[in-house]
């Protein structure tokens, strides 16, 4: 998912009686300021050389801190009472991060260190004590992390060579990504809402090789993973150990023990090595690329005991496990094109990406009996089904020159729209096929999302308010995400957003036995109707985040 050009983000107001837990939980981050303003005192430190070699060291200290505008239907400790949380902190997150660049004329050497800490506010301390919560999933969305360490050099005057730990981006999308398939993301902490997608790309050990072809107006890069990287490493991290970003309704749930990863499987070994060409140029006054990547599928598959596919699941000794979570391999053929169009002044953006055999979870009403009129109801684990799957991408990028003088902006203001579909080219509705493992609702042949963005940028881009919002085209479900971004010298950046999810269709919680279940958990039906922004439901957030850089 590239990083939008324009950025959503809400505003809201906090009950009375909710005010007092917010003043509560930020007393723990009191020393905050404190400490940046200590750090005010050194803008970074660049140190060179009489032979022309540099050091340059640079970073940013940051404060996140996310509110929840909703309560939460999943059943709480006791098992007697829901979870709520609305007007709750749930993310009070402090990060540090330090980049190296040395400069000796023959090479570049960079690398970037991380460190994340969270406070266990009040209301994450009750998503850890709800039902079924066996782990500390903070460990998960906290650490030290060496994210980067690469050289970048030139042989000759044709090729560029990036070797070590890096992240390398392709294609044109916004929200969601066609192309942008090298690496996975680390949704557990912020989901897919964080401005900067770098933030949450998890980097990987590469050969990054680029070589200028002048004699056809061209590039062609080179990329090889040689399979050196840890397996957490690797595809996307979700959140299925219950945290604050655990689909509704399954917070404080750990699904690892009844479906634990596994990095071996013979159709998704992560040691195996992934590489991949990408051939640039432009013609016609576009600029466009061409794309190949053979590597791990960035979503995990569960692969069940009960319809295995390649090998039958490991067991991990747990009575209760189900099958495994595997990256399946797959190879992804791809397109790109962006051109100025003049008669309608605006630049159009275009991506297509072609997955055959890509793995798919089946069966929307699979359940296991658990007990006397009771069953276990878990769409997906019925089985894996391969399908041709053709992504692609529409954009266009406008300013609006007109509004410019109207509502007083430094620039004219943008307005971005995109059209992203995933067609299963080869389609049946007797496949069965899930949407979001673990939900019932049934994959579509086309599922088509609209997303779109207006920003406007006043006081030399220094107050920048902007609105983006995804729309599901297939059931109305739909995200919005206000912004304002506010830039303060050369150092301060304040950015707020909201996070409001207007959601059709979810799983909801139901009485059992006395006490509060998942009604999806404990039901004498399957019915679902549960798509991918669905499973965002009663998460609305309002965020804060809070930076100097130096």
């Amino acid at each position: 998912m590239r990083k939008p050009a324009v950025r959503v983000y809400r505003n809201t107001c906090l009950a009375r009686g909710e005010l007092p837990v917010v003043i509560k939980e930020m007393k723990w981050f009191a020393v905050l300021p404190a400490v940046l303003v200590l750090g005010t005192a050194h803008a970074g430190f660049n140190y060179s050389t009489g032979g022309g070699q540099t050091l340059l060291l640079t970073g940013y200290l940051r404060e996140h801190i996310a509110v929840n505008l909703e309560d939460h239907p999943e059943a709480g400790a006791s098992g007697v009472r829901r979870l709520d949380g609305k007007g709750e902190i749930s993310m009070l997150r402090s990060t540090f991060r330090l980049e190296a660049k040395a400069d000796l004329n023959w090479a570049q050497f960079i690398g970037r260190y991380r460190v994340d800490r969270e406070h266990e506010t009040g209301y994450l301390d009750d998503i850890n004590d709800t039902l079924g919560s066996g782990n500390n999933w903070m460990d998960d969305i906290e650490g030290d992390q060496m994210r980067e360490w690469f050289t970048t050099f030139e042989v000759g005057s044709r090729v560029r060579a990036t070797l070590g730990k890096q992240q390398v981006v392709w294609g044109e999308t916004d929200f969601f990504r066609a192309m942008d398939i090298i690496h996975g993301y680390d949704l557990r902490w912020r989901s897919f809402l964080e401005t900067e997608n770098e933030e949450l790309r998890k980097p990987l050990i590469l050969a990054n090789v680029e070589i200028e072809i002048p004699e056809l107006n061209g590039s062609l890069q080179l990329i090889f993973r040689p399979g050196w990287d840890k397996a957490k490493e690797l595809g996307n991290s979700i959140d299925v150990r219950g945290g604050r970003w655990a689909g509704q309704p399954t917070k404080g749930i750990d699904f690892i023990p009844v479906l634990p990863y596994n990095d071996d499987h013979r159709r998704a070994d992560t040691d195996d090595p992934n590489y991949g060409f990408r051939w640039s140029s432009d013609a016609w006054g576009w600029g466009y690329s061409l794309n190949y990547w053979r590597g791990l599928n960035v979503d995990p598959v569960a692969n069940s005991f009960f319809g295995a596919w390649g090998s039958t699941p490991v067991p991990n000794g747990n009575p209760f496990q189900l099958g495994e979570l595997i990256f399946p391999k797959v190879e992804t053929f791809g397109a790109t094109a962006s051109g100025y169009v003049e008669p309608i002044d605006s630049v159009i953006r275009l991506e297509v990406a072609f997955t055959p055999d890509k793995p798919y979870n089946v069966g929307t009403d699979f359940g296991l009996p658990v007990g006397p009129g009771a069953t276990l109801w878990v769409p997906g684990l019925a089985g894996i089904k391969e399908k041709n799957t053709l992504v692609s991408m529409i954009g266009i990028d406008k300013q609006i020159k007109g509004l410019s003088e109207k509502l007083g902006t430094s620039q004219f203001p943008l307005v971005s729209v995109q059209i992203f579909d995933t067609w299963l080219t080869n389609f049946k509705q007797s496949d069965d096929i899930v949407e979001v493992l673990g939900y019932g609702a049934p994959r579509r042949e086309h599922t088509t999302y609209l997303t779109g963005l207006f920003q406007l940028n006043y006081s030399h881009n220094t107050i920048n308010p902007s609105i983006a919002g995804v729309i599901d085209a297939g059931n109305g479900d739909v995200a919005l995400i206000p912004a304002l971004d506010l830039v303060y010298g050369d150092h301060w950046r304040i950015h707020t957003d909201m996070d409001l999810f207007f959601v059709h269709h979810q799983k909801n919680v139901k009485r059992f036995g006395g006490a509060l279940f998942n009604e999806d958990t404990f039901s004498p039906s399957a019915e679902d109707n549960t798509h991918l922004l669905g499973t965002f439901a009663n998460n609305s957030q309002f965020n804060l985040r809070v930076t100097y850089q130096f």
